[in-house]
């Protein structure tokens, strides 16, 4: 029941932001987009394409200026990792693994290098950067460790992407974004940092202290412009 109030918050903050946004409507977008999701930590150091899973999001993003756009979203994927398809002997002796679900609300600031909404066909495309802030909840089942991460978590996204615009509503996006965290539990693993824990845990509970969880956004969005006012270019 709490978590799924938690997942209820999570929703109504970003629908509330989206009820304001459409009311102050100036250039503003509704979007949403498909793509996956994906882990590094403890159990997956680096990023593997093979622990891709299913993710999805809707947002609205405001433009202010040609350069600038505010983007709030929420976000749901599942994370999952598996030692028993590691190359590493540590890994293939512990043969831990998790799944879990991530939800997300998140608001950032991106920066188009070109006026991809220009009404010339030669600047349709621009490629962005964006960074930001996010609360997430996420409910993992590692079969290792009985650990969760905190009831909200916390994370700064950050990426890169393409944006397209189709015709003079309908824009198509292409991004990969990174969350890194302030957490260890993400995967379920978590390991007390004081020495007397540290010297009591069994080699094979040892987690890596000195890193902390991250996860991935990559996908395609589609998004509709409302209240616009189409300008010739020699006025923009």
């Amino acid at each position: 029941m709490k978590n799924m109030n938690y997942k209820f918050i999570l929703f109504l903050v970003f629908f509330s932001i989206l009820s304001v946004a459409a009311s102050q409507a100036q250039d503003i977008e509704f979007g949403f987009g498909a793509g996956v999701a994906n882990y590094t930590g403890d159990i997956s150091p680096s990023y593997k394409l093979q622990n891709a899973r299913p993710a999805g999001e809707i947002f609205v993003r405001y433009n202010p200026s040609p350069a600038f756009s505010l983007r709030f979203g929420a976000m749901i994927g599942v994370i999952k990792a598996d030692e028993t398809k590691s190359d590493d002997p540590f890994s293939q002796r512990r043969l831990a693994q998790f799944v879990g679900t991530v939800y997300e609300a998140s608001a950032r600031m991106e920066y188009n290098f070109r006026d991809y909404r220009a009404m010339s066909e030669l600047n349709r495309l621009s490629p962005y950067v964006f960074f930001g802030g996010s609360v997430a909840h996420i409910a993992v089942n590692s079969n290792y460790f009985d650990n969760q991460p905190n009831a909200l978590e916390i994370a700064l996204p950050i990426g890169v992407g393409l944006k397209y615009m189709l015709a003079h509503n309908y824009n198509l996006g292409f991004e990969f974004g990174a969350r890194p965290t302030f957490t260890d539990a993400i995967d379920g693993m978590l390991q007390d940092d004081t020495i007397d824990n540290v010297s009591n845990v069994g080699k094979f509970q040892m987690t890596n202290l000195f890193t902390k969880d991250m996860y991935y956004y990559t996908g395609i969005s589609l998004s509709f412009t409302i209240n616009r006012v189409v300008c010739p270019t020699e006025f923009r």
